[in-house]
């Protein structure tokens, strides 16, 4: 009788998302993978296919991480603009209290991999489409209640958003203080008054 293969897939799908965050797709070798997973190379060619399709399920379920994080925001009690400020003080909070992680596995798929995997470019891209329609809605609520005064069109302001919360995770690997990423998002916020 064959042996049953017993592992948390969610365990393996989050350390090996912070495997790939931390070395890239490429810089990432099976042992690597072996290693955080804990799975054996039997385990994981049975249970994710190869390495490519691991990557890709991680990238997923990492998507589905950060995009139940601003949901959470977005469920608040919160006018629009509150919601933005408090999107990005929980960014730079993140990243000043991890200095060691190397930025955002999604960032870092659209950097290195989009451009090399149709099925990378698509989850980058729905990621993408997901956050600014989050912002988009906020801004409007935000522009409802004359919170901000906007001379170009909310998607406008949307995606210039979303470009800098990227923007700042980015930042943060070249070792920008908080000082830096602060007045990054003070002057962001004042774009859109």
């Amino acid at each position: 009788m064959p042996k049953v293969k017993q592992f948390n897939r969610g365990h393996v799908l989050q350390e090996a998302a912070h495997i790939f965050r931390q070395k890239g797709y490429n810089g990432t070798s099976i042992d690597d993978i072996l290693k955080a997973t804990g799975l054996s190379r039997s385990s994981l060619y049975d249970s994710f296919q190869d390495k490519h399709n691991l990557y890709l399920q991680a990238l997923e379920m990492y998507k589905k991480q950060e995009n139940q994080a601003y949901q959470e925001v977005h469920q608040k009690q919160l006018n629009g603009l509150e919601k933005i400020e408090l999107v990005f003080s929980e960014v730079v909070k993140h990243l000043i209290e991890n200095p060691h992680d190397n930025g955002c596995l999604m960032v870092n798929a659209a950097a290195e991999m989009s451009k090399q995997c149709e099925k990378t470019s698509q989850v980058v891209c729905n990621n993408k489409d997901e956050v600014q329609n989050l912002f988009d809605a906020w801004i409007k609520d935000a522009q409802k209640n004359n919170l901000v005064k906007l001379n170009k069109p909310v998607e406008f302001y949307g995606q210039f958003l979303y470009n800098t919360l990227c923007g700042l995770k980015v930042l943060s690997q070249s070792g920008a203080a908080k000082t830096e990423l602060d007045n990054v998002v003070k002057v962001t916020l004042a774009a859109l008054n």
